[in-house]
């Protein structure tokens, strides 16, 4: 009778460890939030480690309606890097250790356009199990003092395209090589995820360097203008 009963505690205790997860979360998964605008603003979910050994997660973007107009001005960031965007590729984040906390988090840089009332969700589990799934969702209520929009303003855009420039390496963590359409008195700028401009340098021609040795580690705009109007922005990593 002893054997039965410790046989059948043992299948217990095994059915419990099967279905118990393998993370918990200490804030809603479900965040109802509004940007500042004009100014940085952060939303987090943390999720806490409920092993007793080391937890690595991952995430993707499984919904993330936000198009060209909301381009620029917001992140995603978990506790190993940050993304422009919300990355609909598989991403992973730094190991924890049984009882820490990991984090997804939604941050914007100085809204001021918008397009719609998106919401945003995002898949999260432990890459030990990956059949263990969870969400993540953020529904976005837009500040009053950001302007609706279909496209980005058009003076962003009007004589470069994605195409017409071209920057290597990406990452990098010595020099930055662009080629581009000529320059006649051109302008290239790299400012950081909140907008604000590091450095601004002269431009002619078709092709320039940049040493980017000196930035510290993350993600940059680099944009590109002419007689005083953006023509070409996008990002770029700094290892």
């Amino acid at each position: 009778m002893k054997s039965l009963s410790f046989f059948l505690l043992l299948i217990i205790v095994q059915i419990n460890n099967s279905t118990a997860q393998s993370f918990s979360f200490i804030d809603s998964k479900v965040q109802n939030i509004t940007p500042l605008c004009n100014d940085y603003d952060e939303f987090y979910v943390h999720m806490k480690n409920e092993k007793t050994d080391s937890l690595r997660m991952q995430w993707q973007a499984i919904e993330n309606p936000m198009d060209s107009c909301w381009e620029f001005q917001y992140s995603m960031c978990d506790n190993f890097n940050c993304y422009l965007g919300i990355p609909s590729i598989v991403t992973t984040m730094a190991t924890i250790g049984p009882g820490d906390t990991t984090f997804l988090k939604f941050g914007n840089s100085g809204m001021t356009h918008f397009s719609g009332t998106p919401t945003a969700k995002i898949l999260v589990w432990d890459m030990d199990i990956p059949a263990e799934i969870d969400t993540v969702t953020f529904h976005l209520t837009i500040c009053a003092d950001s302007t609706p929009c279909t496209y980005l303003p058009l003076s962003t855009s009007i004589l470069f395209d994605k195409n017409s420039v071209k920057f290597s390496p990406n990452p990098s963590s010595d020099n930055l090589n662009l080629t581009f359409p000529v320059l006649n008195n051109g302008t290239i700028s790299i400012s950081d995820l909140s907008g604000k401009e590091i450095i601004s340098i002269p431009a002619s021609g078709n092709h320039s360097t940049l040493n980017i040795k000196w930035l510290n580690q993350g993600i940059y705009f680099i944009r590109i203008s002419e007689n005083g109007t953006i023509e070409f922005t996008d990002k770029f990593i700094k290892q």
